[in-house]
């Protein structure tokens, strides 16, 4: 009857050792213990041990002794909060490695973690977000500044913006009972490598929204200046027969000169905004394409061209005058944050 074993001993290590050289696996080597000698242990184990074998070719014990987690003097913790100040995103691992390189001192990963904690470093998920050149910086708090200033309602503001909706069946979020066959085939969703895309063009005012355009290809100067004439104008004629602001990001063919010309050409372009680049935080549509995308992947889960753009148009027909509006308050909450982050992103 094979007899358990909690620890490696240095003979059972060196059969092991030879069975590694015979070029058996950590399976094989566990078999080949348990047959021929009796001696019972767990593949983690026998993988552990050759995994420190090849490091430091040594049998029997690490020469390097784990010290007692007692020795953890203060000028250790010291060099551990130095460390995550200078840089936070250091692993566990790499602390151990570092004191272990400094002070011979050795400690386990969990131990280094519960360190971390007593020091008060904890664990934030990173949110990305746009980098802001310093000028736009500078643009983006004078503008905010300026309209907080003048109390700018934005109830005669259009904001219009465009962006591109993927094929996609499956959302990013599911839930499922933990012990069921869901939380093994669950958690992993088949996605195209290329999947069909298409742009979606819109608007948003306090008095509701634009047409919608939906398009493929690339959009250049001249289809800018036809969906504003088919989308915008038409729009604009009808709830804004009083005066419109048109809010628009500096996109190259927003700014370019043949789209000037035009809106010239149709006495708008003194009703177009000067607005600070790098700033889709201050464009609230953009809040509403992500709306878009999840009501997409959440309730339609469009699977082929079709449903994907007959999906769009019924979340834009269901786009009320209230929604809207609930939408370009939202602006009234982002300015203060962005004026007290001197222009930097202000996390909406």
């Amino acid at each position: 009857m094979a007899v358990q074993v909690t620890r490696l001993s240095s003979s059972v290590r060196s059969i092991i050792v030879n069975l590694h050289k015979e070029k058996l696996s950590s399976v094989q080597i566990q078999r080949e213990l348990e047959r021929r000698h009796q001696t019972k242990t767990t593949r983690q184990s026998i993988r552990l041990f050759l995994i420190r074998y090849k490091k430091n070719g040594l049998i029997g014990q690490n020469s390097k002794r784990i010290i007692s987690k007692k020795r953890v003097l203060d000028i250790h913790r010291q060099a551990i909060n130095i460390w995550l100040t200078e840089n936070s995103e250091l692993t566990s691992k790499a602390l151990c490695e570092k004191l272990d390189d400094i002070f011979q001192l050795q400690v386990t990963t969990s131990y280094m973690c519960k360190l971390r904690k007593q020091l008060g470093w904890t664990t934030i998920r990173v949110q990305y977000c746009q980098l802001i050149s310093h000028i736009n910086k500078l643009k983006r708090k004078h503008w905010c500044l300026r309209a907080l200033h003048m109390s700018d309602s934005f109830s005669d503001v259009i904001f219009v913006d465009e962006t591109t909706v993927e094929l996609s069946s499956t959302g990013r979020i599911h839930y499922f009972k933990r012990e069921s066959e869901m939380q093994y085939i669950s958690s992993k969703r088949p996605k195209p490598k290329h999947s069909y895309k298409v742009h979606v063009w819109g608007g948003i005012s306090y008095r509701g929204a634009t047409d919608i355009c939906i398009f493929s290809g690339i959009m250049d100067s001249l289809g800018y200046q036809r969906i504003l004439d088919q989308n915008f104008l038409p729009f604009t004629a009808t709830r804004f027969s009083n005066g419109y602001r048109l809010y628009q990001d500096n996109d190259s063919k927003h700014k370019s000169k043949s789209t000037k010309q035009w809106m010239s050409n149709k006495n708008m372009l003194d009703n177009v905004m000067e607005t600070p680049a790098s700033s889709p935080d201050l464009n609230p549509i953009e809040t509403l394409w992500s709306s878009l995308k999840q009501y997409l992947q959440s309730k339609v889960k469009p699977k082929t061209k079709e449903t994907l753009i007959s999906g769009i148009r019924q979340f834009w027909d269901a786009l009320t005058v209230e929604q809207c509006i609930k939408y370009i308050d939202h602006i009234h909450k982002v300015i203060p944050v962005v004026i007290l982050n001197d222009g930097a992103p202000s996390g909406y």
